[in-house]
């Protein structure tokens, strides 16, 4: 995939695509903090003792409400981890009722979380940030945040961004929520409302992977291609940066499908797609723009340096699809510095070139 740091968010699997989840407006109007959050702490004495007064004659329901509170900062599983070292796992805490400014304080952070979510810098940027408040604001040395959801796998992020190396691999293990050093106290629905919010933004970043690039293949899609290629020709023409406009188009590809099926042009579409990412340097752009047509950037590339890229492209291993492609290339700003006019004339070239394969 482009773009993405350290592999840590993945659209699929081993070639199974995971299926997004959509309702996160619906989403959000739950994650909001509880009405006790804004109380003052006059009114809460008030609630507490209302809240106490129903249950004096039933002293089983005192002793099981006083059970509840008993756990510690993490979001529950329906399916407990018990591979993991119980010594390893935050220890039961019994949960201090917080005062007004730690309230406060909380408030805020939930209050700042939702803004970055509805702001552009929504995503993962935001889960490292909540992260990070929460050390400062609390005088910790670590903060981890462990989210398992739906459609997103089991994530988890330090506040220094630390790759999970030695003692750190036991989160892997660990039920999602939040671990700090040292454990401070913070209700479950706090915790709870934290490991939500961060979920929302993980979604936000995946939606925005899934707008600009292809399902199949993985790589561009034909909009984001389109802006990338009117941003290279863009600096290429104010800094005579140079660069290689190459459209690619498959050879015998609907022969593939009427004679194999649909899913062998799909894994020959896949795998063409795969080895595009591993052979192509950092900073060339690759994008499907068609069923069977592709498109590179490729910066500060001569046109005699691309026949050669190609060749080990067009290689496969084992039993993958053999197909050939055709191609036609143009350079910019040298034969066209416009961006209708270079797409055009490597289009031209794309087609003399299948033309001489058919002769």
């Amino acid at each position: 995939m482009f773009a993405l740091a350290s592999g840590v968010l993945r659209t699929h699997r081993e070639g199974v695509f995971v299926n997004r989840q959509s309702g996160l407006g619906r989403g959000l109007a739950a994650l909001l903090p509880p009405a006790s959050i804004y109380e003052t702490p006059k009114a809460e004495n008030e609630r507490e003792e209302s809240e106490s007064s129903e249950f004096n004659h039933d002293s089983s329901a005192t002793e099981k409400v006083s059970e509840q509170i008993r756990v510690p900062h993490i979001v529950k599983n329906d399916e407990e981890r018990t591979s993991l070292n119980t010594e390893e796992t935050p220890k039961l805490l019994e949960w201090a009722e917080p005062t007004f400014t730690e309230e406060a304080a909380m408030t805020s952070l939930f209050a700042r979380l939702l803004t970055d979510l509805t702001s552009d810098s929504g995503g993962i940027g935001v889960v490292y940030k909540a992260l990070h408040e929460i050390v400062e604001s609390h005088s910790l040395e670590d903060a981890v945040l462990v989210v398992d959801e739906p459609g997103l796998g089991k994530q988890v992020f330090t506040h220094d961004r630390r790759p999970l190396t030695g003692d750190d691999e036991k989160y892997l293990l660990a039920n999602p929520g939040l671990y700090t050093t040292p454990e401070i106290d913070m209700s479950p629905e706090e915790t709870q409302m934290i490991a939500q919010l961060c979920a929302v933004s993980l979604r936000i970043d995946l939606l925005k992977y899934d707008a600009w690039h292809d399902p199949l293949t993985g790589l561009y899609d034909r909009r984001s291609f389109d802006r990338l290629l009117e941003m290279a020709v863009a600096r290429s023409v104010r800094y005579q940066w140079p660069f290689t406009l190459v459209i690619i188009d498959l050879d015998g590809f609907k022969e593939l499908n009427d004679e194999q099926g649909h899913q062998a042009g799909d894994e020959a579409l896949r795998s063409l797609g795969d080895r595009f990412r591993r052979i192509l340097r950092f900073g060339d752009n690759c994008a499907r723009i068609g069923g069977d047509e592709f498109a590179v950037i490729l910066p500060e590339t001569e046109p005699e340096d691309v026949p050669p890229l190609l060749e080990r492209i067009a290689m496969v291993n084992g039993d993958e699809p053999a197909i050939g492609f055709s191609y036609g290339l143009a350079l910019c700003p040298s034969e066209a510095d416009g961006l209708d006019t270079l797409f055009k004339l490597a289009d031209e070239r794309l087609y003399e070139a299948k033309a001489h394969r058919k002769v």
